[in-house]
């Protein structure tokens, strides 16, 4: 092990991978007593520079190599990066600072790594165009094929969080077997319900009231790797679609001629249809408002953590008496 690291980049899956390995290793060579971690307080702004620059320069009574990991440094201030470069250039020589960046690294960080003798690690999230790929790529290595319309279908199911079609893919490859290949018809029939389910669910909570259903929805998506923003935004998307199912209904359209109007895929416009059974258009009205509402929780709008801003927001949102 080096005197430090710096892993940066927007390929959030791989940086997490890469921070399990570093601390395994850490926690195998030294045991969990010499890893010190520094993440954000509640998953919010940035890890405690000026503790991290204290512990860099604490002696310690233990024998061995001491594993200092700081998680979310892409936030800190100039006072934050000069307090810790400080103490990285004086750092003992049993200590390994480790540096997370979940994208641009301050100014600074990088030539104090260098000075160390440390190394700097980038992970950059594949472009739009060349996620499939990049998931062919994923399906190879664990050692069964995906075709390039499994890989397409695959990320209009699930959307485009590296973290969560990682984890499909293990589960692919689970089904898959050694040497086996995974279709379109096959991803069709195994996430479409997990992933249509989940982001229709939410809204059809929301608009029959059902607050225990909406938590459970909610927690689910956030436990797959989902932001609380991401599965907000996506619940209302799928509202919105069935809102404008029952509107072309309203219109004189049977059900077969509004899915069809309806734009593709076809299995999310299949769900809207699903969806808009047993309600009316001014139901899912206000039940769109109560989405907005939950938008503006979820993005700054509660002095809250995000998770905890969700689960108000969705107790709220399905208030009956409110």
């Amino acid at each position: 092990m080096k005197r430090a690291y710096l892993i940066h980049g927007d390929d959030q899956a791989k940086i997490d991978q890469t921070r399990s390995r570093l601390r395994k290793r850490a926690e195998g060579e030294a045991g969990t007593a010499a890893l010190e971690v520094f993440d954000p307080p509640e998953n919010r702004g940035s890890p405690d520079a000026e503790a991290l620059a204290s512990s860099i320069l604490s002696m310690s009574l233990m024998p061995g190599r001491r594993y200092l990991l700081a998680d979310g440094i892409q936030k800190w201030g100039k006072n934050q990066v000069k307090v810790v470069c400080e103490a990285l250039d004086t750092a003992p020589p049993e200590v390994t600072l480790v540096l997370f960046a979940r994208g641009k690294v301050p100014a600074g960080i990088t030539e104090a790594v260098n000075r160390a003798g440390g190394e700097v690690l980038v992970f950059q999230a594949p472009s739009a165009g060349r996620l499939p790929g990049h998931l062919v790529e994923g399906a190879s290595r664990r050692g069964f094929e995906l075709s390039p319309d499994a890989a397409r279908l695959l990320i209009a199911h699930l959307g485009d969080s590296l973290t969560r079609l990682d984890n499909e893919l293990d589960r692919l490859s689970l089904w898959a077997g050694s040497g086996g290949r995974v279709d379109a018809e096959d991803v069709e029939e195994m996430v479409s319900d997990s992933s249509v389910v989940g982001e229709f669910a939410l809204a059809d909570a929301v608009v029959s009231g059902d607050q225990v259903a909406a938590l459970q929805v909610a927690e689910r998506k956030i436990a797959e790797g989902e932001r609380a923003g991401s599965t907000v935004y996506k619940a209302a998307s799928s509202l919105r679609r069935v809102q404008q199912a029952l509107a072309l209904i309203e219109s004189g359209l049977s059900p077969d001629q509004a899915e069809r109007r309806l734009a593709p895929p076809h299995f999310l416009a299949r769900a809207a249809m699903e969806s808009s059974r047993g309600t009316s258009l001014e139901v899912v009205r206000r039940a769109t408002v109560a989405m907005a509402n939950l938008e503006v929780w979820t993005r700054g709008g509660a002095e809250y953590p995000d998770e905890l801003a969700l689960d108000l927001a969705l107790i709220a949102a399905t208030d009956e008496s409110a």
